[in-house]
């Protein structure tokens, strides 16, 4: 049997996104035991951690919900072995967080044990949930890789509600799935177990602004920026930035020195010298990553009308296809002016090992064009600017080409051709995955592996 919606009612026919009922779990077992009952009843289930989804997929019309949000809990090893490792297998420094942690209270808690963990950019996202399995981009990606390459071990519950151990000895498949299958299409995370690394000497920030003052200079300076982005990566810098009258970044990198700042930022540099523009740079050094958080990630609990249609733009794209971007960027106007909510090459030798798209290999930055809308926003208008949305995306398709990728955990909740873009040649290795773990396909989700549930405009 397929799943049912509560009160007998279609998910086109309900009229708001919230779930009728929803399971507070305080432990693993509260999770086994809600999955188990969707599985008799046939509901159709959703999970949720903190709620930071682009996609919609911690919530759904008429479902029922785990809330995986209190499961709370830090565990710090020096020696951390695999279950089911071989006898002798070396331990390696990590940590074990419950499901509820967030990433701001990781790094506190990583800054007393002299540590860094690879995490998010955002405060308040959870630790172990879509992020991960999303594939994680974070200030530490060009140093450590994704999220997912520093993933150890996951404990979840299954579709069958079981709870399993999942790491590279105990289900190799399963473990590719969850680093970077996305969403919650393959159970309900209960913990994961993280590498750990050493604390750099200092963090080095530098804030560069290039303002285009005439329109002459506007293109070049925009189409440069693109370029000049990619160099900052070659020189080991993370970053983020948006798109306006010209350029504003913020760029990190750990342990950084001013030969590397000066070496990266020439491109950039350069554009200043463009009649019609100027050049400012800032840099200053924290001790401590935390003190960078403290200072940076201030992010307000709050939740916006915002979604996005995004690739991730590689050197060839950066150089060879600027003025097309850069024409898109123009022609939808500066209410979707674009940002770069990452930026830098991600440091990865188990690329292969994971299932995030493979345009990661060379991926620079996570390019956005976003809409957005008030709350009060006539449905007409709300209609209007998600078809626009799918637009931009059909417009990405037309520059970077079919097997361009994104980063499915910030990218249109209404792509087009979502399998191709989310996962690349992947997708068919995770849909056989998908069928012998879930073959009901309990865990289902907006445009997730396996699952017909694919919102529309």
């Amino acid at each position: 049997m397929g799943q049912q919606f509560l009160e007998n009612q279609p998910v086109w026919s309900i009229y708001c996104d919230f779930p009728h009922y929803s399971v507070t779990a305080k432990s693993a077992t509260d999770i086994q035991a809600a999955v188990k009952f969707a599985n008799e009843k046939h509901l159709y289930l959703v999970v949720k951690n903190t709620g930071h989804d682009h996609l919609g997929r911690s919530s759904g019309r008429g479902s029922f919900s785990i809330w995986t949000h209190n499961l709370k809990g830090r565990q710090w090893t020096e020696n951390f072995v695999v279950e089911g490792a071989p006898a002798g297998s070396q331990g390696v420094p990590a940590v074990t967080l419950q499901a509820g942690e967030q990433w701001l209270d990781v790094y506190r808690a990583a800054s007393e044990q002299r540590v860094i963990v690879v995490g998010g950019h955002a405060r308040t996202v959870g630790a172990a949930g879509g992020w991960l399995t999303g594939g994680g981009h974070s200030a530490w990606s060009n140093l450590y890789g994704l999220g997912v390459d520093n993933v150890l071990e996951v404990k979840l519950v299954n579709a069958q509600g079981k709870l399993v151990t999942v790491n590279q000895h105990t289900d190799p498949d399963y473990f590719y799935a969850l680093r970077g299958g996305g969403g919650s299409a393959w159970g309900v995370i209960t913990s994961v177990t993280y590498r750990t690394h050493p604390e750099p000497t200092h963090i080095q920030v530098a804030a560069i602004q290039i303002n285009a003052t005439t329109n002459s200079s506007l293109r070049p300076v925009l189409e440069g920026s693109l370029g000049a982005l990619v160099n900052m990566t070659d020189a080991g810098y993370t970053g983020y930035a948006y798109l306006s009258n010209g350029f504003s970044g913020l760029f990190i990198r750990p342990g950084g020195t001013e030969a590397e700042l000066s070496q990266g930022s020439a491109a950039f540099q350069r554009l200043g010298h463009i009649n019609g523009s100027s050049f400012a740079m800032f840099n200053f050094t924290f001790p401590r990553w935390i003190d960078y958080c403290n200072a940076f990630l201030q992010d307000p609990n709050i939740a916006l009308n915002v979604m996005d249609s995004s690739r991730l733009l590689t050197p060839d794209m950066a150089f060879n296809k600027a003025g097309e971007i850069i024409d898109m960027m123009l022609e939808f106007g500066p209410e979707h002016y674009p940002s770069f909510n990452f930026i830098g090459h991600v440091n990865s030798t188990m690329r292969d090992n994971t299932s995030v798209h493979p345009s990661w290999r060379d991926g620079r930055a996570v390019m956005s064009f976003g809409t957005n809308w008030e709350n009060d926003a006539p449905e007409a208008e709300k209609h209007q600017k998600k078809l626009q949305l799918v637009e931009m995306s059909k417009r990405w398709t037309a520059i970077a080409g079919p097997d361009a990728g994104t980063y499915a955990n910030e990218a249109n909740p209404f792509e087009p051709n979502w399998q191709r873009v989310f996962w690349g040649s992947n997708y068919d290795r995770l849909l056989k995955i998908k069928m012998a773990r879930d073959p009901n396909s309990l865990f289902v989700c907006n445009r997730c592996v396996g699952s017909d549930i694919v919102y529309e405009p």
